[in-house]
């Protein structure tokens, strides 16, 4: 007969690896989306734009393709942290940085109305792989 602190071990074990399971499926999905997002704006337009005609955003200090770019390198820089777990530090830099981001590019797109589905599934699946990290390394 298992013992209840066996079962218990068991039950997080088989839930910390579902919740691995569905982070390799969100630095995917985050990936594919900020690389698709700079191929469309970089390679085939040079003005700020929508893949699917969302309000065009407003002029941007910096050349426009940054953002899918620094989208790109997080969730890249999140995939090799994440599994990795060597560098506590910086998983936890890339979770403030992950937020910070997030909270600054939602603000900005209700302020100048622009709702974009592909960088909004770019936030959720970062908001989600922020919280699945913060919870497997507590």
């Amino acid at each position: 007969m298992l013992k209840t602190s066996s079962i218990l071990n068991i039950a997080l074990i088989s839930s910390a690896m579902n919740l691995r399971s569905l982070s390799i499926i969100l630095f995917a999905i985050g990936i594919i989306d900020s690389a698709y997002l700079l191929y469309e704006h970089y390679l085939l337009y040079s003005l700020p734009y929508c893949p699917i005609g969302c309000s065009p955003l407003l002029e941007l200090p910096f050349p426009s393709f940054i953002l899918p770019l620094l989208g790109l390198m997080w969730f890249l820089a999140g995939t090799f942290l994440f599994y990795l777990r060597k560098y506590k530090s910086l998983l936890m830099l890339w979770q403030i940085t992950g937020v910070l981001g997030v909270v600054a590019l939602i603000v900005y797109s209700v302020l100048i109305h622009y709702f974009c589905p592909y960088c909004y599934l770019a936030h959720a699946c970062g908001l989600l792989l922020i919280l699945i990290s913060a919870k497997l390394t507590q």
